[in-house]
């Protein structure tokens, strides 16, 4: 079956069963929708500017809907979360690549940061990787020639970063990812969740020691602060 097909069929079963089981907002509890139009609206406009020696934006604080919104895509299995939140990630990578003055036509790669192996084993994919896919998708449906590009591999282990200062995330991820070769083009790294940036940094370094230079980055969230098990998965 083609990778369309599948798709289909994956949105169909989907739609299927909202009719069936009951659903609730992971935004807000509100009955009906996985993603009510309050949380649309609420994460609708211009993106949050993170603070990061790079251009780097974030679709809204994780403080909110889209945060309970990705801890339930992540944790609690909500699949029907990831095209609004793949709209949102695209939502910020286009405010990140206008801020760094990215030319258009160019292709631009979609780069995740690559979830822990850990987090991947307990949780069945790479969530971050899936998001960063259907962003792509949604930048091309605005015209943007964007595709998601694998082009960072863990090259040692890290620990969970929920709960960490700044100085322990830093030391936490330092030298812990590789950068891969990656065609040319306009590179912009993604991540579910952004805290005090390290791993995007982490994942900036990476890709520049292969001689590429990085544009911009992206979030779906991000939170001024460091968070706890309680109100988050793994952030950076």
């Amino acid at each position: 079956m083609s990778a369309a097909a599948q798709s289909w069929w994956s949105q169909a079963a989907a739609a299927a069963l909202d009719l069936v089981v009951p659903q609730q907002c992971a935004g807000c509890g509100a009955p009906g929708l996985a993603w009510c139009p309050q949380c649309v609206h609420a994460c609708a406009g211009r993106s949050l500017r993170v603070p990061a020696p790079f251009p780097c934006r974030a679709a809204c604080e994780h403080d909110g809907p889209a945060g309970r919104a990705v801890v339930a895509f992540k944790d609690d299995g909500v699949r029907r979360l990831g095209q609004p939140l793949g709209s949102l990630l695209a939502h910020a990578a286009a405010d990140a690549l206008a801020d760094a003055g990215a030319p258009r036509g160019m292709p631009v790669w979609v780069v995740p940061v690559p979830s822990r192996r850990s987090a991947v084993r307990s949780r069945g994919a790479d969530h971050t990787a899936v998001l960063a896919g259907l962003a792509a998708r949604a930048l091309r449906r605005e015209g943007v020639p964007a595709n998601r590009c694998v082009g960072l591999q863990h090259v040692r282990a890290s620990r969970d970063q929920v709960g960490l200062t700044r100085e322990q995330r830093v030391a936490n991820v330092a030298g812990s990812l590789r950068g891969l070769a990656l065609p040319p083009g306009v590179i912009v790294v993604v991540d579910d969740v952004t805290t005090t940036g390290a791993t995007v940094a982490e994942a900036v370094r990476a890709l520049a020691a292969t001689g590429r230079a990085v544009s911009c980055a992206a979030a779906v969230t991000w939170s001024p602060g460091p968070r706890h098990r309680a109100s988050e998965t793994r952030s950076d």
